[in-house]
Formats: structure tokens, C-alpha cells, sequence
């Protein structure tokens, strides 16, 4: 409960503040805060823009090419991950980035029009999801908008468990193919004001929580993929994996004979 509390007062104080390297205190105005947080920076200073969100299924988008109306268009991205526009015909819409759709449309209408002005907005985020995993209250999939902390991600999910470790949440990020792994301490996010640590996530981002603080991010890892890899390729499932205390006790996720179902519900 104190945990909870906790991150109520921080969310009220830090305004979603996206992890950036500047800090700010509890006693920080809303104003100060936002102006401290203005630029978006998720590592060593690189700028991160709504524009580098990745779309996924339900997302919907506003096309805009300037002067032609008649190309105007408003999508929503479909399971299959395609969208028809006018004269390009058939274009992948799922799994890029708005910078990236922004450029293949341009592509697409140089062949008819000269130097084509387009313009992608998102009009409603739908398939933004996150994982929220271990030892937090409610584990599962979430919907989310950008920008969200992995703060905020935590209260979604119910906040910490009275056994969940909050200087040593690992943040997975890039997939099940090329996965990143970062440990965060955001229990000095909380205490401290140390926003570093309170990262903007991206869809598809694993946030753990783990009962016991982890010395060694890269032999944690080694064990928890074969725990997190299968959830990685599935959106709604009951997953039954090994208990996943077995690997902070130094027992590898095959070793394990003790199951425990990871509910992960549908949105």
C-alpha cells in the first residue's frame, strides 16, 4: 500500500516525466516540471519523438497529402498489417514508425505528383502494448500512449508486490530477435527524482520486477529468455513457465520442476 501511495504522489509530482538525464525535486512546480522535460531522452541523449513509435493492429492514422484532398485518408491499421491508398495500391503499415510510413507514402506519390507534401498523424493509438511482468500486483499486456514511464507502467499493472525489487526492474526492449536489456533503479526515480531511471517506454517493452535485487544483469538475462521469449511472440495467452524466483536462485529455467501460469489478457 505504501508502495502505491508512493507512486501516486511521484505521478502527480513528475507529470510523466520520460526519462531524461535532468533531475527535478517533489517540490518542483508542474510548470518547472515540464519545462525540465520538454525534450523526450531515453539513452545518452538521444531524442525521442512521437514520430519514432512503432504502429501496430487498431492504430488509426490520418494521411494528409498538401493540396491534393483527394488523396486525404483516415486508416486503421488492420490484423494483417496492410493498407490500400489511392494510386499506391497496397502499403505495410504495421510494425514501422510514422517517420517511416511518412517516407514510403512520399515514395510512393513522387511517381505522380511532383515533390508530394505528406503528413502521417496519429487520430487514436490502439496497438500500443507493453509487458509488465514478475512481481507486480496485475502481470500482463497493456495498452498504452505515448509517452508512458515505466513508472506509470508499473501502476497500470497494480503497482509492486511487498516482495517486488523497485532499485533493480529490468526493462527489455527490441524483441525476442534482438533483444536489449537495461536494469533500472526506480526506486532512486521515486526517492531521489532521478528521472534517468524512469525511461519512456516503446511498444513491445518488457518491464520485470524481480523479487531479489540482480547483481548481474547479463547472467539474469541468459536464464530469464527462455522464460520471456515465448511471451514475446504472443499477445493474449496463458503462458505456463518456470517460477521465475527459480533463476535469481541460480537454477536455470529448464531446471525448474515448480510451474507457475503468467496470465497474459487480452486488451
Amino acid at each position: 500500500m505504501i508502495r502505491i501511495l508512493a507512486l501516486i504522489i511521484i505521478f502527480l509530482t513528475f507529470i510523466s516525466a520520460c526519462g531524461t538525464d535532468k533531475k527535478f525535486t517533489k517540490n518542483d512546480s508542474v510548470a518547472e516540471v515540464s519545462k525540465k522535460n520538454h525534450d523526450v531522452d531515453l539513452e545518452g541523449g538521444k531524442e525521442i519523438v512521437l514520430s519514432e513509435f512503432i504502429l501496430g493492429v487498431g492504430d488509426e492514422l490520418e494521411i494528409t497529402v498538401y493540396r491534393h484532398d483527394d488523396l486525404n485518408k483516415k486508416i486503421r491499421i488492420p490484423p494483417e498489417g496492410k493498407n490500400t491508398l489511392p494510386l499506391i495500391g497496397e502499403i505495410q503499415t504495421k510494425g514501422v514508425s510514422i517517420h517511416q510510413l511518412s517516407k514510403k507514402i512520399k515514395e510512393g506519390y513522387d511517381v505522380y505528383i511532383e515533390n508530394p507534401q505528406v503528413t502521417v498523424e496519429i487520430a487514436s493509438y490502439k496497438g500500443q502494448k507493453i509487458f509488465v511482468l514478475g512481481e507486480v500486483n496485475n502481470p500482463g499486456v497493456y495498452q498504452f500512449d505515448p509517452p508512458t514511464t515505466v513508472l506509470e507502467a508499473v501502476s497500470k499493472a497494480g503497482g509492486f508486490t511487498l516482495d517486488g525489487k523497485d532499485n533493480s526492474v529490468v526493462l527489455i526492449r527490441g524483441g525476442a530477435s534482438n533483444p536489449e536489456i537495461k536494469k533500472l533503479d526506480l526506486e532512486s526515480a521515486l526517492d531521489k527524482g532521478e528521472v534517468s531511471q524512469n525511461m519512456c517506454l516503446q511498444t513491445g517493452d518488457v518491464v520485470f520486477v524481480p523479487r531479489t535485487f540482480i547483481a548481474n544483469v547479463d547472467r539474469f538475462f541468459s536464464h530469464f529468455e527462455k522464460i520471456i521469449r515465448p511471451i514475446l511472440f504472443m499477445e493474449q495467452a496463458i503462458i505456463v513457465a518456470p517460477r521465475v524466483e527459480d533463476v535469481f536462485q541460480g537454477e536455470s529455467a529448464g531446471a525448474s520442476k515448480s510451474k507457475v501460469p503468467i496470465v497474459i489478457s487480452p486488451p
